[in-house]
């Protein structure tokens, strides 16, 4: 794993050119525990609750991220981080939209209620992530479709990819209740629109991913294979090696939405030596979580460079700015740093192989009192909720 599972640690090692990496579960279960927060301290109040979901007080962290809890229509909902939050709102908001600017209301409401009374729900995105409502037995199905490029398969027809344009979602969901609703809205279209012109409605208080009108176009007008192959062309043209393009490129962790989010932050860091690293970070990703943790980076490194000249970026874990006159900044996605064994012991050897260079640890979320008193110990200036004042 890489956004959560890869520690600070890991980042020393890798930066003192170490042979041997500590197993990283023995590290993180030792130091302070971990706390647990109220939802209404994390979030604003119009987040909380939604017309079909609510979020639970009780927020714990595990991984360095928060876990939040949300009560909806079709299920229970776990979280894992800020971003992924914001991904599930957004879905569950883009489903509303659909019950409200059918023009055929009966059609929506009949897809939904079934999963409404399955029990189940949404809860099939943690416990069978992998798996879809209403699967039909395999087969013929299969056999007609393994030709296909798996991005084509995930977004499906072109009307498919047009409706969930007009509800502002990636046709590519895991989702499996919003999958459902695309497939068989998708079927219906055949009959003429069946949604309003009306302007969608987003989810207050967090939009962190950074979707443009343009990219959603490109996706709803394009098969994902196609443009995918286009993002590979670019990163060619770029100089990104061709063993990482192809991770990036194939990796399931990614929807083409969320590689066009990614790479469009890779553009904004034109000019910077060795951008390719953020790729490389990126293609490391293995859970979707951790995919919109990478785009994540990308962003807190274009912020930061908006702020400060980059000379270089480093992958050492995460991504690493060299700054202009030398100064180090890891860039961390964590939402709650707390102070753990292998945070202690990573910085320490950091420092001893970094004595004199200026060293920022430029973080997305917040870092425990304790862990600012490890980091501040040995000289890290500590930059929280990914401001980049430094």
């Amino acid at each position: 794993m890489k956004k959560t599972a890869i520690t600070l640690l890991m980042i020393v090692v890798l930066l003192c050119g170490c042979s041997t990496t500590p197993k990283v579960p023995a590290g993180r279960s030792q130091g302070e525990a971990a706390p647990v927060f109220r939802a209404n301290r994390l979030l604003p109040k119009e987040v909380l609750r939604g017309s079909n979901y609510r979020i639970a007080e009780r927020v714990p962290v595990e991984e360095y991220q928060y876990v939040f809890t949300v009560k909806s229509d079709f299920g229970v909902i776990t979280a894992r981080g800020r971003d992924m939050l914001d991904l599930r709102l957004r879905e569950l908001k883009s489903i509303e939209a659909a019950q409200e600017l059918s023009t055929k209301p009966h059609v929506v409401d009949g897809i939904l209620e079934p999963l409404k009374s399955t029990g189940k729900g949404l809860e099939l995105l943690i416990t069978e992530p992998l798996e879809s409502l209403g699967r039909v037995p395999k087969g013929f199905g299969l056999m007609a479709n393994q030709y296909l490029d798996p991005a084509d398969r995930r977004a499906g027809s072109s009307e498919r990819r047009k409706l969930a344009n007009e509800l502002d979602c990636d046709p590519e969901t895991t989702n499996p209740v919003l999958k459902k609703l695309l497939d068989e809205m998708a079927i219906e279209l055949g009959s003429g629109s069946l949604l309003t012109q009306a302007t969608m409605s987003f989810v207050p208080g967090l939009s962190v991913l950074p979707t443009t009108a343009q990219m959603k176009e490109t996706i709803a007008n394009n098969p994902p294979s196609a443009i995918n192959d286009e993002i590979d062309k670019e990163l060619e043209a770029a100089d990104v090696e061709k063993s990482i393009r192809s991770r990036f490129r194939y990796s399931a962790a990614y929807t083409t939405m969320q590689r066009l989010q990614l790479i469009d932050q890779f553009r904004a860091l034109d000019g910077v030596k060795n951008r390719a690293a953020l790729i490389e970070s990126a293609a490391e990703a293995h859970t979707e979580a951790e995919a919109l943790s990478s785009i994540h980076e990308g962003k807190m490194l274009v912020d930061l460079r908006e702020q400060k000249p980059i000379r270089r970026l480093e992958f050492v874990g995460l991504p690493l700015a060299v700054l202009n006159d030398g100064t180090h900044v890891v860039v961390c996605p964590y939402d709650y740093l707390t102070n753990t064994q292998e945070l202690g012991n990573g910085v320490a050897v950091y420092r001893t192989s970094n004595p004199n260079v200026t060293t920022v640890l430029l973080t997305a979320g917040r870092a425990s009192p304790a862990a600012q008193k490890t980091l501040e110990l040995v000289r890290f200036w500590i930059v929280e909720k990914g401001t980049p004042r430094l």
